[in-house]
């Protein structure tokens, strides 16, 4: 059996390919999964030799299809599977309907004989209710973060687009995944290998850690003025404990009135409408895409109370929260 890799430094010197396991769950996102996949392929072909090698795992060893209705057929079960230096999860919707003690277990076991573990988008979620991820830092997507958070108040969640900790790789999701692949390839193979890739998908420049998932809020709201662009910002950053309007003038050295004017100009709304618009949309990501009690959505959002915040739930949306999670988890 080849010596097992227990650490990113002893990737590089491995001399043999790298095995790499995909451990699809049910609704992966097929973007992400292809954007890991297809970097070790063009690895592959650019560095001449193969560099890796990678196998396709499901919980059953049987079919396993994407969010987009695509599947594909896993070469092996989670307990038949070979050993592999890397497995990485992939996760998308649905996510919870696939917890599993059994798939918790696996993944403390192998990472306890070494391996690397990753994980895609809300796959992150399996790695935490595993254990593994307790004092650790994490990448997840900005819409799951808050309720990552509030479930595993004691994993370093942060919204960077990817993380490296230990043995540890998460990524946000999206394109995002490729950024994280070219940082696994770079230090098996060097950063040339990982240039190369990056050129031939058009990418121009390999992202850091610490950029940032979102758009720029000047870019998402189709608006040119820096001042309101970095309000906006710290609205968006400060959804569960919100702060004075004055205090955001203040921030951009501008007058409560100017700040009004400039809302009024661009939105057609207040700065104090649009700061509970911002609460109440993130209200409804979490009522749609998770299952957190409503009182504790009340708190992420920054009301006092659960009555309190479905008041403005229904004024706004013309339904109350209960409705919406009922409409949406059909």
């Amino acid at each position: 059996m080849p010596k097992q890799i227990v650490s990113f430094d002893q990737l590089a010197q491995a001399d043999r390919p790298i095995r790499i396991g995909f451990f699809l769950i049910p609704d992966f996102p097929l973007m992400t999964f292809s954007a890991a996949l297809d970097s070790l392929r063009q690895g592959n072909r650019l560095a001449k030799k193969t560099a890796f090698e990678w196998l396709l795992i499901s919980a059953d060893g049987g079919h396993v299809k994407s969010s987009s209705g695509l599947g594909f057929d896993a070469d092996a079960s989670m307990l038949g599977a070979s050993r592999c230096d890397v497995v990485l999860l992939c996760a998308g919707i649905n996510y919870t309907d696939a917890y599993d003690s059994n798939i918790f277990a696996w993944l403390r076991r192998i990472y306890s004989e070494g391996c690397i573990l990753g994980a895609v988008s809300t796959a992150v979620f399996f790695l935490a209710k595993a254990g593994l991820l307790e004092g650790r830092r994490c990448a997840v997507h900005w819409e799951s973060l808050a309720s990552f958070r509030a479930e595993f108040p004691n994993c370093l969640a942060t919204d960077d687009i990817f993380a490296i900790d230990g043995r540890f790789l998460t990524s946000s999701g999206g394109t995002v995944t490729l950024d994280m692949m070219l940082y696994l390839i770079a230090a098996v193979e060097g950063r040339d290998l990982a240039s190369q890739i990056s050129d031939q998908f058009n990418h121009p420049r390999i992202r850091r850690q610490s950029d940032v998932q979102r758009m720029d809020a000047l870019d998402r709201f189709g608006i040119r003025n820096p001042k309101l662009g970095f309000v906006i910002r710290r609205m968006e950053a400060t959804l569960n404990d919100p702060i004075e309007i004055a205090q955001l003038a203040n921030s951009v050295t501008m007058s409560v009135r100017q700040l009004e004017r400039l809302f009024q100009s661009s939105f057609n709304k207040s700065p104090s409408k649009f700061y509970i618009e911002l609460r109440l949309l993130r209200a409804r990501e979490l009522l749609i895409n998770t299952e957190l009690a409503i009182n504790t959505i009340a708190d992420i959002c920054g009301y006092e109370s659960a009555s309190h915040f479905s008041r403005f739930y229904r004024r706004h949306f013309k339904e109350s929260p209960a409705v919406t999670r009922r409409e949406n988890h059909r």
